[in-house]
């Protein structure tokens, strides 16, 4: 065995160890850049509770920004269509009190409305939209889809004729609450008072293989996300764990009421994604919109600064051409000019020729 063996041999450990750190790093690095990490996931948070319908009262582009705009301290008054609810919400998530007192009443539910025999046709009122609610083609009728419709205002400024206006909208139910879910119960809550004393004789009763006692303790803290942890939705509302509760507490009741509140928030957070995803696909169209223009529009400078330039080249090649027909020209007279100098030249030379003949002549006969 070579000794530059024996001797790398009890570095071979830290050499493997080394390189297979160099190799997660280079991992973790192409990770991050392909599949970036959320830097602050309690704006996520913020913009779960706000209600997503993009209107810009809070005086921000969007629920986003001012999602991001609460985490750095914003005031939390500034939701309208969220109401006292939302701020409440946003205190207890974000562990401050509101900056401001008045908190605003919750906004009624409008919708928009275009009086469709004023309506020109502009196309103006479609950009502002945020969620693409507004249908119509330029220089033909637009409408408005109701169930679309966040009853945000911003189509309204837009309108040249004043066509838009707002409407009371389809009667919705109040948007679901934790702190709401006692006025959702379908029976009273009159035996809740006495208490789950941890017996645990409503676990083996439950047909579905719950945990009744751990079910009824989430709800009663209004933990709806553990209580969905804990399959809440697989109760078939039997009643046979209020039988053996020597508490007597109504759990089969409180276990429907937390069902219906669950399938409320459900709802509501369907709701809320589709608005989302609405408001970012009409973001990415009036961004394509926007690049398009400035692509046509730099088309068209491009082709008005290359008008005067051709011009130009057209003016200069004329006179091009002009100097070259008038250079032929003057060739053509200087040309025509010692034709008929040579000419004159052969006349004068024919003459002299015949004159001399004549002259010889003249001496012959004189002899």
């Amino acid at each position: 065995m070579p000794d530059s063996f024996v001797v790398l041999q009890p570095a071979l450990p830290i050499l493997v160890i080394l390189a297979t750190l160099g190799l997660f790093a280079v991992l973790r690095g192409t990770l991050q850049r392909i599949l970036p990490l959320d830097e602050n996931p309690l704006v996520e948070a913020v913009d779960s509770l706000l209600p997503q319908t993009q209107c810009a009262q809070c005086g921000f582009p969007g629920c986003r920004p001012y999602a991001e705009a609460v985490v750095e301290g914003a005031d939390l008054t500034l939701c309208p269509p969220g109401g006292p609810e939302l701020i409440t919400e946003l205190s207890q998530l974000m562990r401050r009190e509101p900056a401001s007192e008045s908190a605003p009443a919750a906004a009624d539910n409008l919708v928009a409305v275009i009086r469709e025999a004023d309506c020109i046709g502009c196309a103006l009122c479609l950009p502002p939209c945020p969620v693409d609610a507004i249908i119509g083609a330029k220089e033909q009728m637009h409408t408005v889809i109701a169930g679309e419709c966040t009853g945000c205002e911003l189509c309204i400024p837009a309108c040249p004729v004043d066509c838009i206006e707002l409407v009371p909208g389809p009667v919705r139910e109040a948007p679901p609450s934790k702190r709401l879910r006692s006025q959702t119960a379908i029976l009273p809550r009159n035996q809740a008072s006495y208490g789950c004393i941890n017996c645990g004789r409503c676990v083996p009763a439950c047909p579905k293989q719950l945990l009744p006692d751990q079910l009824f303790k989430v709800l009663k803290a209004d933990a709806l996300d553990a209580a969905a942890a804990l399959n809440l939705a697989d109760c078939i509302e039997c009643g046979l764990c209020d039988r053996v509760c020597p508490s007597q507490l109504p759990l089969a009741n409180e276990f429907a009421s937390g069902k219906i509140v669950q399938s409320q928030i459900e709802l509501e957070a369907q709701a809320k994604a589709t608005m989302k995803q609405r408001y970012g696909a009409h973001l990415e169209r009036e961004a394509a919109r926007a690049t398009e223009q400035e692509s046509r529009r730099a088309a068209r400078l491009a082709r008005l600064r290359k008008a005067p330039a051709a011009k130009a080249d057209a003016t200069k090649a004329d006179a091009t051409k002009a100097d070259a027909a008038k250079a032929d020209a003057t060739k053509a007279d200087a040309a025509k000019a010692d034709t008929t100098k040579t000419d004159a030249a052969k006349a004068d030379a024919s003459q002299a020729a015949s004159a001399k003949a004549d002259r010889s002549d003249a001496v012959q006969e004189t002899r």
